[in-house]
Order: C-alpha cells, then sequence, then structure tokens
C-alpha cells in the first residue's frame, strides 16, 4: 500500500490508500467523502480548515450529486473526472494530476481532489479557504512617500498583490516545491523578454536541488539560490513591498515567493540594491540623491568611526590638536581597562540595548531602549567605566548603523564593524586600511545568482543613472545589465 505511485482503476483500493497514508480516520482534519455523481460513483478528498468547505458544497459535492442517474453512464471509465468538470463541477482552476504523493501534498495545501471510479486521474481544485492575515502596512521598510501596503503569510495573495501593480501578459508565475520530507511551495516570478533564460534556469534549478529536511522561510530559500555561503553581504535582496518587488521585475529579476512568508527574494542582486529605499523613487530626483548621500555617509560612520578613533588614539595621537589630546587623556587615566576592551564593551552595550528594544513587545521596546541608552551611557561615564569621547563615537556609529536599509545587511556590516575595530586597535591606519581595502577586494569578487555583486560599478556594465546618484526619469530607459538584451 505504501509503495503505490499512481492512482488505481478502483476508486475503492483508492480512498483505501489515501486513508492510510493520511492516518485517517484517527487523523480528523482529514475529510474524504464517497457520493453518486449520476451513473458512477465518486469522491472528495480535503484537508478540514485549509479548504473552504462551503466552495466543495456548492461547487462540487452538489452539481455532481444532482447529475440524472444515466448521466455519464456511456461515458468510457477513464474520462469520468473529465466529464463531471464539463457538466458539474464550477471550480475554474483544476488540474488533472495521477500521482498519488502530488495529490496528497496539494490536498495537504488546502486544495480539493476530486476522483471517480474507473478513473486513473483525480482533478485537483483550488479551494483554499484558511485563515490569512490581511494586507497591512510594512513593518520593517516604512516611508513617508509611496505605497503601504506589504505581503502577507499567503502566496496567492502576495501574487495578486504584484500582478496589481506589473499588469503585462508577459509576467510569468512558475510554482515549484522544495525541501525534503516537509515540502514548502515557492513561487517564481519574472517577464518572459526581460528576465535572462539562463538565470532563471540557474535559480530554478538551485532550488529544486534542496536536500534539507525542510525549507520553510525565504531565508532558507535565499541559501540555496546565493553563490557564497560565508559571505557578510546578502547576496538577495529581500523586501515585503509589493511595489519594490513590481521594481524588481521590471529590472530583469526574478521573484521568489514562500508559501507562508511575507517577504518576496529577488535575485540577481546588487550591493547598490542593499542601499537603496522606496523612498528614493517616490520623490523629486533631487531629494532622493541627497537622502542617499545621507544615507551613505551614515553606513561609512558606522563602519569607520571606532576603528579611526582607536587607530588615531594608540599609533597616531600626533593627528590631534595638543587640547583634545590632553582632553582625551585625562578622562582616559581614569578608566581602569584598555581602550581596545572599553571600546567593544561599549559596541556590545549598543548592540544589546538595539536588541532587547527590539524583542521587547509594544512601545516597552522604544522605551527600554531609550531609557537604557540614557541610564547605562550616563552611569558608566559617572563610574569611570569608559570615556565620554568614546561613547560619543559609539553613540554617532550605532546612530550610522540605523541608515542600513537592508536589516540582514546591516548585521554584516556590523561584524566588518568589529573587524576594523581590531584591526585599528592593533594596527593603527595602515591596518585599518589594508583590512578595509581586503573587505572592498572581497565583495568584488562576489556574485548574486553569477551576475557580479558590486556591478555595474565594477566591473563596469551599462546601466541606469540610478546607482549612487538618482538623475531625472528621463535619462533611465536603459535595461539592467543582467537582464535579457535582445
Amino acid at each position: 500500500m505504501e509503495g503505490a505511485v499512481a492512482l488505481t482503476p478502483a476508486l475503492c483500493r483508492n480512498i483505501e490508500i489515501f486513508r492510510a497514508r493520511l492516518g485517517a480516520p484517527d487523523n480528523a482534519d482529514v475529510i474524504l467523502r464517497r457520493f453518486r455523481s449520476g451513473a458512477f460513483e465518486s469522491a472528495v478528498l480535503a484537508i478540514d480548515g485549509m479548504t473552504d468547505t462551503l466552495a466543495v458544497d456548492e461547487h462540487i459535492l452538489r452539481p455532481c450529486q444532482d447529475l440524472p442517474e444515466t448521466a455519464g453512464a456511456d461515458v468510457p471509465p477513464d474520462e469520468r473526472v473529465a466529464f463531471l468538470m464539463g457538466h458539474a463541477v464550477s471550480v475554474l482552476p483544476m488540474k488533472m494530476k495521477t500521482n498519488i504523493d502530488e495529490l496528497i501534498a496539494d490536498a495537504l495545501s488546502g486544495q480539493c481532489v476530486l476522483m471517480s471510479d474507473g478513473c486513473t486521474s483525480a482533478c485537483v481544485m483550488d479551494t483554499r479557504g484558511f485563515e490569512k492575515r490581511p494586507v497591512m502596512r510594512p513593518e520593517a521598510e516604512q516611508v513617508v512617500l509611496g505605497p503601504h501596503q506589504s505581503f502577507n503569510e499567503a502566496i496567492r495573495t502576495n501574487i495578486t498583490l504584484l500582478r496589481r501593480i506589473v499588469q503585462r501578459e508577459e509576467l510569468t508565475t512558475e510554482f515549484i516545491s522544495t525541501g525534503g520530507a516537509m515540502k514548502t511551495r515557492c513561487a517564481l516570478l519574472y517577464l518572459r523578454g526581460t528576465a535572462d533564460e539562463a538565470m532563471i534556469a540557474r535559480i530554478r534549478r538551485r532550488i529544486l536541488a534542496c536536500d534539507s529536511g525542510f525549507a520553510l522561510t525565504t531565508g532558507d530559500i535565499e541559501q540555496l539560490v546565493e553563490d557564497h555561503p560565508l559571505s557578510l553581504i546578502p547576496q538577495c535582496v529581500t523586501t515585503e513591498r509589493p511595489d519594490r518587488a513590481a521594481s524588481f521585475l521590471a529590472e530583469g529579476q526574478v521573484v521568489v515567493l514562500t508559501d507562508g512568508s511575507p517577504l518576496a527574494l529577488a535575485a540577481p542582486a546588487t550591493l547598490w540594491h542593499q542601499l537603496h529605499t522606496p523612498d528614493d523613487s517616490s520623490m523629486r530626483w533631487q531629494y532622493g540623491t541627497f537622502l542617499r548621500l545621507v544615507r551613505l555617509l551614515g553606513i561609512a560612520i558606522h563602519l569607520l568611526l571606532p576603528g579611526v578613533y582607536l587607530a588615531i588614539l594608540c599609533f597616531h595621537p600626533e593627528l590631534l590638536s595638543p587640547m583634545l589630546l590632553t582632553s582625551v587623556y585625562e578622562t582616559s587615566a581614569r578608566v581602569p581597562i584598555p581602550v581596545l576592551a572599553e571600546a567593544l564593551l561599549m559596541t556590545l552595550a549598543f548592540d544589546l540595548i538595539n536588541e532587547a528594544g527590539l524583542r521587547a513587545p509594544g512601545a516597552l521596546g522604544n522605551a527600554l531602549g531609550i531609557v537604557s541608552g540614557l541610564i547605562l551611557g550616563q552611569a558608566a561615564v559617572s563610574a569611570d567605566i569608559v570615556s565620554p569621547l568614546l561613547l560619543i563615537i559609539v553613540a554617532a556609529s550605532g546612530l550610522g548603523g540605523f541608515c542600513v536599509p537592508s536589516y540582514a545587511l546591516g548585521i554584516g556590516l556590523k561584524i566588518a564593524q568589529l573587524a576594523l575595530i581590531l584591526a585599528g586597535a592593533l594596527g593603527g591606519l595602515y591596518a585599518l586600511g589594508l583590512t578595509a581595502l581586503a573587505l572592498s577586494c572581497a565583495a568584488c569578487r562576489l556574485s548574486s545568482a553569477g551576475s557580479p555583486l558590486t556591478a555595474p560599478v565594477t566591473p563596469r556594465r551599462p546601466h541606469n543613472p540610478d546607482i549612487l546618484l538618482r538623475l531625472p526619469l528621463r535619462f533611465q530607459k536603459a535595461r539592467a545589465f543582467f537582464a535579457e538584451h535582445t
């Protein structure tokens, strides 16, 4: 029984197989309803709570049971399900299948399976009706200007949100399942003629090649798609906004949606995608360019300021004015710990406050971050545990970290910041410069789904004037360099 793969002509035998595989009747969620449909018997398989039972009753069961007793008597047995689909059932999305494993997977996803006696194929109908979160405002990518819609956990709703924006006949959706015993349904969306076919095949192949027991989230799918698992820089860009995902499609990228995840994954991606925000394209080009420059300045401060401070203080004090150097030495003389340990301690404390404020529920998180920062900072300076100037340096660096639009990239930059702090404290500005150069070279050699991560700057590629500076819209007419060019 367990070795059966294809449906058999005997309806009772098929019902026994499904009952054994799904654990019915002990499994109370399994619905297996056998009924008379004209001149032959049929059955439906569904999962309670995942299927819209009202739609099954009104559009499948009742029309089939209302057929005359002689209906379908002259139909060949192997065409009985097709007869019911053409004369009784009024559900639009449908697909004929013969594989039992696929039918069970479809039923577990909320679809309804219709079988008939003597027929070796069954019809899968989309009658999903489970509860889902409504479309709400974005949480992580909030904007002042622009749409205020975000994806939710229902993959069909997310596809609909994208199709409302990208109303083009070239928009294609492919459903694939990945994972081992616990399958996860994904959707690949791309524009035919814009996205490169080799790139689409590469991403599809990597997702299908998953040998893990399960891949439930967008983060799991990202690890399947990326080229360099050990890199600090994410090689795919994630978003919870349908408008941003639509812009990725227009550039020739492939968007991957995962059932049960409110995030869309786009590949290939560049480093510049991680630094852009939806606000940039929702306002005049002068304003968007100014905000990008401010954002890049904040990221530079976040990465370099603590390391430069330690390098100057430990190895190059002549770069500071005598008055400032005297003030730094006076405050540092009262601190009982080395300046490197002091910097690492304050950086860790800032990250702890940030993480605690993020995880604390509701308004408590905001209050926790403010109170902890004020109390701990003032108490640390009063107790001569840290110097006031270092506290200012760490706070300014932490504020610069909030300018990083991508949450994943922000974590990677924090790790890089620690490496630069150690380099500056142990080797001065020379070691700091060499470490920064090594990190830059490592970033330049990375790729995303076969496409250079730092392109179109290096290596140089044709592109729109929308990298660091955003020029007016009339100048932005070229496709992205990784799109298909004919």
